[in-house]
């Protein structure tokens, strides 16, 4: 009498769930990474953009300065600022809540070289969670009642593709940083 020599019904269901087991955990994993591909440089291209407003924001450029170097706070609002720069350069920055868009003007004339890669259509910029832009503080950590009483301005800044998150391979960065305005009258 011959064996036979093939598999029992019970040995192929065994294999075929150790493959499956296999398979799942390898299509997370290859998902994952693939996700992490994709986010990381989104990421870093929403870090970057948002270092980038905060660099001019505070310090300026070669066209205008910045907060650091004011000499007076003209006007003020929770998403723009009016100020006179060190140069004597009129400077309006400005987030427009319902573009999702940041600008800055200098005397009168509109900056557009200020954020040049935000042009996309999908780079959101938005005020931080407290709902402003800028947060105003007076010499005794209270609200100002006038421009000439600022003496600090915090600024949270928010940039994201589509959602923002992870699971739809979008990036997000939030900064947040302060600034003391000197008065150079």
């Amino acid at each position: 009498m011959k064996k036979n020599k093939g598999f029992s019904t019970i040995e192929l269901v065994v294999i075929i769930s150790i493959i499956g087991i296999i398979a799942a955990v390898t299509t997370s994993i290859i998902i994952s990474s693939l996700q992490g591909l994709v986010y990381t440089p989104n990421n870093l291209n929403m870090d970057m953009l948002v270092q980038d407003a905060l660099d001019k924001i505070v310090d300026g450029d070669n066209l205008a300065g910045g907060l650091r170097f004011c000499k007076n706070i003209t006007a003020f609002s929770p998403n723009s600022i009016t100020f006179t720069d060190q140069n004597s350069k009129t400077v309006i920055i400005t987030l427009d809540t319902g573009t999702n868009k940041l600008t800055r003007t200098i005397n009168a004339v509109a900056d557009n070289t200020f954020l040049y890669y935000q042009g996309s259509s999908t780079i959101k910029i938005t005020t931080g969670r407290n709902g402003a832009l800028f947060l105003y503080y007076n010499s005794s950590e209270g609200t100002p009642v006038s421009a000439s009483a600022i003496r600090r301005i915090a600024i949270n800044l928010i940039a994201y593709t589509g959602s923002g998150t992870f699971v739809n391979w979008q990036g997000k960065a939030e900064y947040t940083t302060s600034v003391w305005t000197p008065r150079f009258i």
